[in-house]
């Protein structure tokens, strides 16, 4: 489904028309790193005038440029990719290593080899006609936003969108979700949770999941196999170690931080978190209903539910009021510079 117009006034670089901002063709882009990205450029003009731009970084597991999953069809950055072109934004999207149309192997990569290839995603859209390099914007979405300030550290950009992100270890994040569905199984009622209490399946799951994690963790090649799945260690093993608490200290540029109240994934309350950390300009917001997938749900929200509640939630287009904030604080930062 398109994503609504923001109502807000739309700050466009000069002699551009709303017909040529809304239809103008993306580009099938190779960005060049370790190995080569397949990934959609789109410049919502031919103006003589330099554009801002954004990048978007995925969340975890298989995504591709669209931020869509096997199975799971979130389409959260082609919507975002299509309201930027509507305010005047370029902005650039790609498949994940070793997902989509992009080189290497996804199990095999590792957090730092996804910084080294954000890194790169942002040097090719500084280096593309009709972009300015000095009004390059990030926005990443949960384990993006974990990426993002990693990638500020070797790559300065004019600001940062942390949609959904966590002021923590991904590890301490893993074990609270972890902690919630099994007690939630735990509490089940009636006989099918009489049966799960009776055959202690929330005990056994808290035993397999702390094994799981101590076989990574003391892993030591770049994936393993678990049950038969091949598991990706690597990744594992970097981002437990890892705290991005030590790294948003070193973000000056300024910085949107947005979580839902809904999302049970992360903790709603780190988004105020997350803005008092970095040192550059920041504010959060914290959105009613809103959950992980961007979108709104009244339901109460329970980790046993949430796959019935995405493959809901991605028939629905991303929150507009979401879309408002995000288009309210690109044209703050516009204006800024005029």
């Amino acid at each position: 489904m398109p994503v609504s117009d923001a109502v807000l006034p739309v700050v466009r670089p000069k002699n551009i028309s709303q017909k040529e901002v809304t239809f103008m063709p993306a580009h099938e882009v190779t960005i060049p790193s370790t190995f080569p990205l397949q990934g959609t450029l789109n410049i919502p003009h031919h103006s003589s005038d330099l554009l801002p731009a954004i990048l978007f970084l995925h969340g975890s597991g298989p995504i591709d440029r669209n931020s869509d999953a096997p199975g799971l069809p979130i389409n959260l950055f082609k919507q975002l990719a299509e309201h930027a072109a509507r305010i005047g934004f370029a902005s650039l999207r790609y498949d994940k290593r070793g997902i989509g149309a992009s080189g290497g192997d996804y199990h095999a990569a590792g957090m730092y080899d996804l910084v080294d290839d954000a890194v790169a995603a942002v040097r090719f859209l500084k280096n593309q006609p009709g972009i300015d390099p000095e009004r390059i914007y990030v926005l990443g979405h949960s384990e993006g936003a974990i990426l993002a300030p990693q990638l500020f550290e070797r790559e300065a950009v004019k600001g940062l969108l942390l949609l959904s992100g966590i002021a923590e270890s991904l590890k301490v994040t893993v074990a609270r979700q972890n902690d919630m569905a099994f007690t939630e199984l735990a509490k089940m009622s009636g006989w099918k949770g009489f049966l799960i209490r009776l055959f202690k399946v929330a005990d056994k799951g808290r035993k397999d999941s702390d094994k799981t994690v101590a076989k990574l963790t003391n892993s030591t090649t770049d994936t393993i196999r678990i049950k038969g799945v091949k598991v990706n260690a690597k990744w594992f093993r970097e981002h437990y170690a890892y705290d991005i608490c030590n790294t948003l200290p070193h973000v000056s540029c300024p910085t949107l931080v947005v979580t839902g109240s809904k999302d049970i994934q992360v903790l709603p309350e780190h988004a105020e978190t997350i803005a008092s950390l970095v040192s550059g300009p920041s504010e959060w917001h914290l959105i009613p209903d809103l959950h992980h997938l961007l979108r709104k749900d009244a339901g109460e929200p329970s980790m046993l539910g949430l796959k019935a509640t995405y493959k809901k939630a991605v028939q629905l287009p991303i929150d507009k009021e979401l879309l408002d904030l995000i288009n309210d604080w690109l044209q703050r930062q516009e204006r800024a510079e005029s």
